[in-house]
C-alpha cells in the first residue's frame, strides 16, 4: 500500500516553490495592495491582480486571506493604523486648538493625496462589508475622528478662540474637502490651461482650507483672533 503523502495547508508555499512565494508574506501582500490603492479604485483590485503584482500564485493570497473582502479589511486596518498615528498628535495635543485643527486638516489632505481612493475604500468596500472586523474599523475611525474634533472645539471654546459647532458636520466637511483635492488638481489644470505642480498646489490648498475653516469657526463675539 502506498504511504500517505504529507499534507500542507491550502495555499502554503511548497519547499520548492519559487523564491517569490517563499519570501512574500502577509505583510508584503498588504503593502502591495496599498500600493495599488494609490493608483486605482478598490473595485479594480482583485486577488489575481495582487498575485501578478507580487509574482506569486493566487493560492498564496487564499492562504493568508479567506477572500478579497478579508484582504481589503486588512488593508483598511493597516492604512487606518498609519492614519491614527499621524493624527494622534492633534487629538489631545499640547498645542492650541487652532494649531491642532490645522494639523488635522493638513494631515487629512496629505492622506487623500497619497491614497486618492482612501475614502472610496471605506465608502464602497468597508462600510458595506458583512465582516465584523470591517464594521469595527469604520466605527472606530468615525468615532475617533468626531471625538477629536469635539475635543478641539471644546478647547477652543475654553480659551475663547473658537465658537461652538457640530463636530460631526465639521468632520464631514473636512473629509469632503480633503477627498476632493485629487479631482481639484486636474480641474484646476483645465481652468489654468497649463500643468500645475502637485506639491505646490497641495500646500496652497492646505493653507486655503485651514484659513477657510479656522476663520469660519473663530469666536468673533468672544474676542478671539480675527
Amino acid at each position: 500500500m502506498e504511504s500517505a503523502k504529507p499534507t500542507r495547508s491550502r495555499g502554503r508555499p511548497k519547499a520548492g516553490a519559487p523564491d517569490a512565494e517563499r519570501t512574500v508574506g502577509r505583510d508584503s501582500l498588504i503593502d502591495a495592495t496599498i500600493d495599488l490603492l494609490k493608483v486605482m479604485p478598490p473595485a479594480a483590485i482583485t486577488p489575481s491582480l495582487v498575485a501578478r503584482t507580487t509574482g506569486v500564485h493566487p493560492s498564496l493570497i487564499r492562504y493568508y486571506f479567506k477572500n478579497r473582502a478579508s484582504l481589503l479589511v486588512a488593508v483598511a486596518e493597516r492604512v487606518t493604523q498609519q492614519f491614527a498615528e499621524d493624527m494622534a498628535l492633534y487629538a489631545r495635543g499640547s498645542g492650541s486648538p487652532e494649531s491642532r485643527l490645522a494639523g488635522r486638516i493638513c494631515t487629512m489632505i496629505d492622506l487623500n493625496a497619497t491614497y486618492p481612493f482612501f475614502q472610496q475604500l471605506f465608502a464602497t468596500e468597508i462600510a458595506v462589508s458583512a465582516d465584523p472586523a470591517a464594521h469595527g474599523i469604520i466605527t472606530q475611525l468615525t468615532h475617533r475622528g468626531i471625538g477629536a474634533y469635539a475635543s478641539i472645539l471644546r478647547g477652543g471654546q475654553g480659551d475663547g478662540s473658537l465658537r461652538s459647532a457640530d463636530p460631526f458636520l465639521l468632520y464631514a466637511a473636512i473629509v469632503g474637502m480633503s477627498e476632493f483635492f485629487v479631482l481639484a488638481h486636474h480641474q484646476m489644470e483645465i481652468a489654468h490651461g497649463a500643468p500645475i505642480d502637485e506639491a505646490e498646489l497641495r500646500e496652497a490648498y492646505k493653507s486655503f482650507v485651514c484659513d477657510l475653516v479656522l476663520n469660519g469657526l473663530r469666536d468673533r463675539a468672544g474676542g478671539g483672533p480675527t
